[in-house]
């Protein structure tokens, strides 16, 4: 299944996206592992062709923070699937 990266406007407040940025944050980190990536695109600016990236350096304290996001919304699951990703990295 192909993943469909986040859009945002230019001027959007991310904090009020978090849901959908650690969601794609994950699905990126996800996907790269499997084909070997160096960086994932986390998500887009509408309308400009540019994309806001996490190094592969970074994914480690980037599923960490979504780690502390998904404890604090109680979603169990995806706790247990980002705990596997710090494993793979």
């Amino acid at each position: 299944m192909t993943r469909r990266i986040p859009i945002f406007e230019f001027n959007e407040e991310l904090k009020s996206k978090k849901h959908k940025v650690y969601k794609s944050l994950v699905d990126g980190v996800t996907e790269a592992i499997k084909s070997d990536k160096e960086e994932i695109k986390l998500c887009e600016v509408k309308n400009s062709n540019i994309y806001i990236t996490v190094e592969k350096q970074e994914w480690k304290n980037s599923l960490d923070s979504a780690l502390q996001y998904y404890i604090n919304t109680e979603e169990y699951e995806q706790c247990s699937k980002i705990k596997d990703l710090i494993e793979k990295i």
